[in-house]
C-alpha cells in the first residue's frame, strides 16, 4: 500500500518493546518512504514512532488526505 502524508491511520501491531502505543492508536502520516518501508508519524498521543513496515510493523488506513488538502510536513 501506498500511503501520503496527511493520511489518517491506526495502529495495528509493532514490535517495539519500549512504545507506549498500543494498538488502534491513531495518527497522521508525516513521510512515507516506500524503499524502505518507513512510515514517518505524528500519533494523536504526542509520540513520533516510525512505523517499519518491511520488519513486522502494521496500520490500517482511517482515512487518506483529502484531495486538495496541504500536504503535512515533518518538522526537522
Amino acid at each position: 500500500m501506498t500511503y501520503q502524508a496527511g493520511d489518517r491511520v491506526a495502529l495495528v501491531h509493532t514490535s517495539d518493546p519500549y512504545t507506549r502505543l498500543t494498538p488502534g492508536t491513531a495518527g497522521t502520516v508525516t513521510r512515507y518512504d516506500p524503499d524502505l518501508g518507513q512510515l514517518d508519524m505524528a500519533w494523536d498521543d504526542g509520540s513520533s514512532l516510525s512505523m517499519l513496515l518491511r520488519d513486522g510493523d502494521q496500520v490500517r488506513l482511517i482515512s487518506p488526505r483529502p484531495p486538495g488538502a496541504p500536504r503535512q510536513q515533518a518538522c526537522p
